[in-house]
């Protein structure tokens, strides 16, 4: 036995033999690889970089130019990339540009023999005739002709547009507007815009960024483009060969061009800024890691125990045949090693084979079109050898304990167990309980961090301290909840046993199953933990997910009392008392409001702007004033407690405000909000009614009843509530839409609608496959050990089903353990989630948590139940 070549051919003959129990083992290694190989594998596809990136962002170009509306800028502190900004303004440039970016020949300026085309750049929407009603689409514009273009956008069919009544669309508008006959455009495709324009459409396309999202190509100089003033225009550039794009860089700056060159994208320069990685995020991607190593570690070791007491006997027969305990042990260790390199290499090239073959799935899923596969070999390299440790590990335990066998036990089959009295281990339960008050501290510190930075926008003081990255916090949250499963993970097998204590007020199945816990802990307490972990992290899910929607719930606005449908006229709905009353009729309206401002007589319109009467406050709180809202006063008494009172108030004719900022003597002035110099005031009775609801803005507006309003100028509606009765059905409201002409203009109010279903039903399905997994090992390790435990009791009268009972009982119990720690550990970081995400309460999923408590044990118990034999033949027993 001397030398590592008989371990090998009987690990490798071992392997063979046991290739179920191979393969299970080599599946709890490669998931977790499998998993992080595809994320990275999936970062590294919607993160393009290098030449990927360059031909994504400037086609076939040498460089991208990019004409901007001052006429000079500063020299670069940094060489130019993709992420920068402009390089800096002289003193005294205007702000908001002196001259119009289009009209500048950026060809005058490059070198001689150098050819230029318009970049393809997202414009303003565009109004398109739809089949029911009117519908703003992105625009994007430029010469998508241009063989330097070639590569910044895919082309599924037909041609770029090269004529100014020429388009191309995506396929998803194209099946919106019905121009598609299967797949292909309809010969002579045409779409019209909102404005009667009609449009020839000669090919499909799609960026690569938002595939799916409804887009409109069109020429660098299409009508259905509208200028932008201070707007930018860039060109791609194909410059002559040996040209120096550092000195032609300067050289544009002081022409207030900026010239990004190819190889600055695919290689980007150092930055002066330093290095963006926040220490934080660094701590969680290494604890993640950590925890993910530790979980195979689990698992897989309570499988690889298995097969070494499945095994037991062969391992007696080398001992007996002269091996040593060395000898033992490096069968083991060797068996580790190969289904670790089987398991973690096999989950990399199925990761990469899954992203090649599901391309399109990939796609869809992460709304990005995948170029070429680019593999990142070191990340990939670097999870398959952390795999490969992690199946190492895994079976050090076991090599160790089957070491320690002596020979005539393995031969005949005999397993020990733990006696003795059974004690907590100090030293984890002061690591549980040091790391439960180290994570509650760090998330009340983390929550005043917070607080502080959203203090400080809101007085405008540091608008940059909202994105504060709180590293103490983090770092002490981290090492609370890495101690907190340390200490558990540690003081489980003796907790298990401590919980066998209560096996006497349980049926024979349960005590039975209990009792077999406690004796072989050396099993049950790494499968419990391995349950918790996994558990843990869903969990811990479930509680970001939730605090993450409470936030989201806190912060919603409605804009209209709940079941209220909203008609905002803005832009292409103009205003028409037959449009309200024809809508009223089309929905099961009870009752109409309208919503208004006040224009003062002879009011001059501006861009399509009227100025309207506002309430002018102290400086400094804000330059337009409050404004000054014209509404039914039977709408706002609908409010409870606060309505009745600002009814009241507005009967009588004052205008009610939301706090005491513009209040003086009981009046406030008026004036109207363009700020015109030498606008006139005037006084109006005033009252302050706090507490107005968010809804409808009445929290931040000035409230004024018709009655009062007409005195004081012309009434100008731009929104309508429409009281209803029901909520509409769909073929109601599509009518409605289709008499206004336009889509998203009339809302029902329904409230915050939370994502949270579709998020839990798959944590539960996590949470229920790998507790399943996690019960399934141990059960069977169960069995393996305790077949002459079951003869004994068939022999005794004990009758067949008594083991299936003993296996779903088991079940129960480790699951159950393994749950409640879980949920347990996923706690912490839920309440870390409240306050990272500012939720206004720590939310509990207890719908969720009480499934994976209580549901998905039982569902393991009944899975046992019903897959396990009844009858077991008989052993002979030698002890």
């Amino acid at each position: 036995m001397a030398g590592w070549g008989p371990s090998l051919r009987i690990a490798r003959r071992t392997a063979r033999r046991s290739l179920g129990r191979t393969l299970l083992i080599a599946a709890l290694i490669g998931v977790p690889v499998f998993a992080a190989s595809w994320i990275g594998l999936m970062s590294a596809a919607g993160s393009p970089t290098g030449e990927t990136l360059a031909r994504q962002s400037i086609g076939q170009a040498d460089a991208r130019v990019t004409v901007t509306p001052y006429p000079k800028l500063m020299p670069w502190t940094d060489r130019p990339n993709l992420d920068g900004s402009l390089p800096g303004l002289p003193e005294g440039t205007d702000p908001a540009g002196t001259r119009d970016a289009t009209k500048v020949d950026p060809m005058k300026l490059l070198p001689a023999g150098s050819t230029t085309a318009r970049a393809l750049r997202e414009a303003s929407n565009v109004e398109l005739r739809g089949p029911q009603a009117n519908r703003s689409v992105r625009l994007v514009t430029g010469d998508g002709q241009s063989k330097l273009a070639e590569g910044t956008f895919k082309l599924d069919s037909g041609r770029m547009p090269g004529k100014p009544d020429e388009v191309a669309v995506s396929p998803s508008l194209a099946k919106y507007l019905d121009l598609l006959d299967g797949e292909q455009l309809k010969p002579g495709a045409m779409l019209t815009t909102g404005t009667e324009q009609k449009y020839s459409v000669v090919g499909l396309a799609r960026s690569f960024n938002e595939p799916d999202r409804q887009t409109v190509y069109a020429g660098p100089n299409t009508p259905l483009e509208q200028p932008v003033a201070g707007a930018e225009v860039m060109y791609l550039v194909d410059l002559p060969t040996g040209t120096d794009a550092d000195a032609l860089s300067d050289q544009l700056l002081d022409q207030g061009l900026m010239l990004l060159p190819r190889a600055n994208i695919v290689d980007p320069p150092p930055t002066t800024m330093g290095s963006t990685q926040d220490a934080g995020a660094t701590a969680v991607i290494a604890l993640v890691i950590g925890f993910g190593v530790l979980e195979i570690v689990l698992l897989a070791g309570t499988a690889f125990a298995v097969g070494a007491r499945r095994q037991t006997r062969e391992l007696g027969l080398v001992a007996a045949a002269g091996g040593t305990a060395q000898d033992i042990r490096r069968i083991v260790l060797v068996q580790g090693a190969f289904i670790g390199l089987l398991g973690a290499g096999g989950a990399v090239l199925i990761a990469v084979l899954a992203t090649i073959a599901g391309r399109p799935l990939w796609e869809k899923m992460l709304s990005t079109l995948i170029v070429g596969v680019n593999i990142p070999w070191r990340m990939l390299v670097l999870v398959a050898v952390l795999g490969l440790l992690a199946g190492l590990a895994s079976a050090i335990v076991p090599a160790i304990s089957a070491g320690r066998m002596a020979p005539m036990a393995a031969l005949s089959g005999r397993f020990a167990s733990a006696t003795g009295v059974i004690r907590l281990r100090k030293p984890a339960v002061v690591l549980v309980a040091g790391g439960v008050v180290c994570a509650i501290v760090g998330s009340v510190w983390m929550a005043s961090e917070f607080e502080q930075a959203r203090k400080a926008v809101a007085a405008q003081a540091d608008p940059y301290r909202a994105t504060v990255t709180p590293t103490g916090p983090i770092a002490l949250v981290l090492l609370g909840i890495t101690a907190v499963i340390i200490g558990l993970v540690w003081v489980l097998p003796n907790l298990v046993g401590k919980v066998a204590s209560v096996a006497r007020v349980l049926p024979l199945s349960g005590r039975l199953a209990l009792r077999d816990a406690a004796r072989h802990r050396h099993r049950t307490g790494p499968a419990a933990a391995a349950i918790m972990m996994s558990v843990g992290a869903t969990a811990a899910m479930a509680f970001a997910i939730s605090n993450s929607i409470a936030a989201e719930s806190a912060d919603y606005v409605p804009a209209a009392i709940h079941g209220d449908a909203t008609l905002a006229f803005d832009g292409p709905v103009p205003y028409s008392p037959v449009t309200v009353e024809k809508v009223a009729g089309l929905l099961p309206t009870k009752k109409t409001y309208e919503i208004s401002g006040i224009s003062l007589p002879g009011a001059k319109s501006s861009g399509g702007y009227t100025p309207s009467l506002s309430v002018v406050t102290p400086p400094g709180s804000g330059n337009w004033g409050l404004p000054l809202m014209v509404v039914d006063p039977a709408y706002i008494a609908r409010f409870p407690e606060y309505g009745e009172k600002a009814a009241e108030a507005m009967r009588a004719g004052k205008i009610v405000l939301p706090n005491e900022k513009g209040l003086s003597g009981g009046k406030v002035k008026l004036v109207e909000d363009n700020l015109a110099e030498n606008a006139k005031q005037q006084q109006h009775a005033a009252v302050v009614i706090p507490s107005a609801p968010a809804t409808a803005q009445l929290a931040t507006s000035a409230l004024i009843s018709p009655e009062a309003a007409r005195k004081l100028g012309n009434l100008r509606p731009y929104r309508v509530q429409y009281e209803l009765k029901r909520e509409p059905t769909d073929s109601e409201l599509a009518a409605a839409t289709k008499l206004l002409g336009y889509e998203d203009f009339l809302k029902v109010e329904k409230g915050y609608e939370s994502p949270a279903r579709r998020w839990f039903i798959g944590l539960m399905s996590a949470a229920t496959v790998v507790t399943l997994l996690g019960v399934a090992i141990s059960v069977s390790l169960s069995a393996a050990e305790g077949r002459a435990d079951l003869a004994t009791l068939a022999a005794v009268g004990a009758p067949p089903r008594r083991r299936r009972s003993l296996a779903a009982a088991q079940a129960w119990v480790l699951g159950e353990l393994g749950c409640l720690l879980g949920v347990g550990v996923g706690a912490l970081y839920g309440y870390t989630a409240h306050a990272a995400f500012g939720s206004p309460y720590f939310a509990v999923p207890w719908r969720e948590i009480g499934g994976i408590v209580l549901v998905v044990p039982l569902f393991a118990g009944l899975l046992a139940w019903l897959l396990t034999r009844s009858r077991l033949p008989m052993v002979s027993r030698v002890d």
